[in-house]
Order: structure tokens, then C-alpha cells, then sequence
């Protein structure tokens, strides 16, 4: 899967639906509900060229197709217990397909950003006594506790976060926090690599509530995009939803370029 991720963002560049860190952190994330889930993959002469993953508490159906095997979609969503799939909007191929399986009522739009990395960016000024660095060995608790204080509830645990970590394609050189002067984290952004195609993808990226509207986002972000630019990265990737979020990756250079809407069936 994440091999389709790399060739995809290879051939599409920022359409590319999927950056093989979202498939590292989705897998995870999720682990121990393995029951949850039906991943289907299709394959030609033993080279992966699409997958269908329904997660089972929400019925979403995720997927990816190469390019030229869009023949496949109709197979990709019978799916009688999937509710909800998507489709880049502007994508009338795989619209028309999600119409055919009753996939027609539209919901919240996922928004693509990208920015380019061809010089690393200016950091940005932080208040007294905060500082901006990346994880070590030591900080597994902190770390894990932002993330669980950010996206309550969540799963997320010492010990799935430690799986995490042990994952491709993981590096803790771009998991970067903002250390309050009472040694918390403030705020945190990580970023998977994709030496490959020399893209880096944000996810997650978060602020403590009692820290916010100090910049302290924009911040930790910028930290983390100059650490993608040095260790090569020429490209970033983000995914929003809300406005204030995409805001926030517009502050710093980020450009909308395309929306996933999801359609639930009728």
C-alpha cells in the first residue's frame, strides 16, 4: 500500500490521494482493532494496483486505484456495508462510480494543501521561555500525553505511540514540539518523509488548549518544515477541514489545491 502511496505521488504529484505516511499512521493508530476492519487489495503480474480499506465503527471506505485502472472502481466499492466514500471533486470518473453504488450525498470536504520547500523557511519568533525542538528517547510520555490532551478522546497510548515510532517510514529528527517553560509540550507537528519524491507530509499537528492564539502552531510547523528542508525534502503536503486549521497552513505558504468530498449512501 504504501509502495502505490510512493508510485502515485511519483505519476500525480500533489493529486495524489494518499502520502505513505497517511498509511503508516492510519495502521498505527488503529492497531488492536484489526476486527474492525476489511482491507481488499487487487494486484497485476504481483505489483499492488489498488486497495479498499472499510473501517467497520464508521463504515468509511477508503481506497486507492493507479491511474490507468480506474476499470477497477466498480469492483473497489461493492462494498454493501461501507456508507461512506470519497472522491476528489473535481474527479468525475470516480464520482460517477460512487453515484452507481449509491454513494451520492455529500459531506464535510477534506482539503489539500501543498507548499514548496525549494528554501527552507524563516522560524518564527516564539514567547519567552519557550523553545522549539524534536523528540527524544525521554520525552515518550509528554509526546503521548499532548496528542491524548489535543484529539480527546483518543486512542493513542505509550504503547502504540512506541509502535508508531518503530514504523516506516518514522523519524524522530522531524517530530517537533514547542516546550513550554514548565517543560509540557505546547504544541507539536510531525511530518512523514518521503525520501523518494522528496515530500513531507504534516500529520498530526496540534496545540494544548491553554496554549493557543500565541502562535505557537504556525510555530512549531515552520521548526518542522526547515528540519524537512535539511534533511531534503523540497515539498510539503497537509490535509484540513475546518477553517481556522486551513488558515493556519495558509499563514505559513501552504496553497489549497484540490478537495476530497465524502458522499455518504442515501
Amino acid at each position: 500500500m504504501q509502495r502505490l502511496a510512493a508510485e502515485q505521488r511519483r505519476a500525480l504529484g500533489r493529486r495524489a490521494p494518499w502520502h505513505v505516511g497517511d498509511i503508516a499512521w492510519g495502521l498505527k493508530e488503529h492497531e488492536g482493532r484489526e476486527h474492525e476492519w476489511r482491507i481488499r487489495i487487487w494486484e497485476e503480474r504481483g505489483e499492488l494496483v489498488a486497495w479498499t480499506w472499510l473501517k467497520g465503527a464508521s463504515g468509511t471506505l477508503e481506497h486507492d486505484v493507479r491511474a490507468d485502472r480506474g476499470d477497477l472502481l466498480d469492483q473497489m466499492l461493492d462494498e454493501p456495508e461501507a456508507r461512506v466514500a470519497s472522491a476528489f471533486e473535481d474527479d468525475a470518473e470516480t464520482r460517477a462510480a460512487l453515484a452507481r453504488h449509491g454513494f451520492e450525498r455529500p459531506v464535510e470536504p477534506l482539503h489539500f494543501l501543498a507548499r514548496d520547500l525549494a528554501d527552507p523557511p524563516e522560524l518564527l519568533p516564539l514567547p519567552d521561555g519557550f523553545r522549539c525542538r524534536t523528540v527524544e528517547p525521554r520525552d515518550l510520555r509528554e509526546r503521548v500525553s499532548i496528542h491524548r490532551a489535543v484529539w480527546a478522546p483518543s486512542r493513542v497510548t505509550q504503547a502504540s505511540f512506541t509502535k508508531v515510532q518503530a514504523a516506516w517510514p518514522y523519524r524522530a529528527s522531524l517530530d517537533c514540539v514547542v516546550e513550554a517553560p514548565d517543560g509540557r509540550f505546547a504544541a507539536y507537528c510531525h511530518i512523514w518523509p518521503d525520501d523518494e519524491n522528496a515530500v513531507g507530509e504534516l500529520e498530526p499537528v496540534g496545540v494544548r488548549s491553554d496554549f493557543r492564539r500565541r502562535g505557537l502552531g504556525a510555530a512549531v510547523c515552520t521548526f518542522a518544515l526547515r528540519r524537512l528542508h535539511e534533511e531534503g525534502g523540497r515539498e510539503a503536503v497537509v490535509y484540513c477541514i475546518s477553517e481556522p486549521a486551513c488558515a493556519l497552513y495558509r499563514s505559513i505558504g501552504f496553497d489549497l489545491h484540490s478537495s476530497l468530498v465524502g458522499y455518504e449512501r442515501a
